[in-house]
């Protein structure tokens, strides 16, 4: 293997530099033949120099340091080259969603194993417009949630630091005003809540949606118009059981391809936790298009 070594050492505990050196010296003890070229890819970094970096040195792999944002924006720098790659992750973010809905270990020893060890899966990743989404779309009060809180807080509360915010934005009652279509079928309304998934992990959550799995080939997605607090917590062993489509109110749908506008003029999206385009938007599910290694006992888990 030759394996681009990517690194954002400006998120989270900015320790990532650290652990890139530390599966590097684990690859030449346990698997000499394969090379190892550490990449810093923060955002002051051109994507086309990690590109031509990989290119350089003929990188077949790519394994990613972090959590979700870093991993999208990864993966968005090879959007055009990721059917010649497969993707290896060594979890660093907060949340860690897109490594906990495949199972992929969270200690760093333990993801270098499965990096040497493991086995491919293909699963789905789509698109936002023309961004890389690889976990989960927001609008509404889970965006305005993320945007509000900070890294700081991400750092200091882990998961915690979203459930003050969330239930902040929850008494304010926003809605917005959409249309979507969905395959072709239109929903018109007022929403409080929009969250599309692509799997059944959200928000760390990794029985968020029972119907969801990385290679479906479908969006999943929770509308919900107004969310009452009372009704919330009624119906929260529910959610929790990962069965938010059959909660009361909810509106459910599943899709290939979204278009989404709003009578706002301006509506936030948040896409694996980070800004995207407001809306408009036009979204496209690229099934099975994504190769990650897993650990091979996981492959049938999720």
């Amino acid at each position: 293997m030759k394996i681009m070594v990517l690194y954002n050492d400006t998120a989270g505990k900015s320790d990532a530099k650290d652990t890139a050196e530390s599966f590097k010296n684990y690859l030449e003890e346990h698997d000499p033949q394969s090379e190892a070229v550490l990449q810093p890819s923060n955002p002051d970094i051109e994507p086309e120099t990690i590109q031509k970096n990989a290119k350089e040195h003929q990188i077949d792999t790519i394994a990613i340091i972090g959590g979700d944002g870093t991993i999208h924006h990864a993966l968005q720098t090879f959007v055009d080259q990721l059917d010649k790659l497969t993707v290896a992750i060594i979890p660093g973010g907060t949340v860690n969603n897109f490594a906990r809905m495949l199972g992929i270990p969270l200690k760093p020893e333990e993801a270098f194993e499965t990096i040497l060890n493991g086995t491919d899966r293909q699963i789905d990743y789509g698109l936002v417009n023309d961004s890389m989404m690889i976990s989960t779309m927001t609008i509404g009060l889970l965006a305005d949630t993320a945007a509000a809180t900070s890294q700081e807080e991400k750092q200091q509360f882990g998961p915690l630091a979203f459930t003050k915010r969330f239930f902040h934005y929850l008494f304010k009652k926003k809605q917005y005003k959409l249309e979507i279509i969905a395959d072709g079928k239109r929903w018109r309304g007022k929403s409080q809540l929009l969250t599309v998934v692509m799997s059944n992990s959200a928000g760390g959550f990794t029985n968020f949606d029972e119907l969801a799995r990385p290679d479906d080939g479908l969006f999943h997605m929770i509308l919900l118009p107004k969310l009452n607090l009372l009704e919330f917590i009624i119906y929260l062993p529910r959610i929790i059981r990962g069965h938010i489509a059959k909660v009361p109110g909810v509106e459910y749908f599943t899709a290939n391809e979204i278009e989404i506008r709003a009578q706002e003029k301006t509506v936030y999206t948040r896409t694996d936790g980070d800004p995207t385009d407001n809306l408009p938007v036009k979204m496209k599910v690229m099934k099975q298009a994504l190769r990650v290694r897993v650990q091979e006992e996981d492959l049938d888990a999720k």
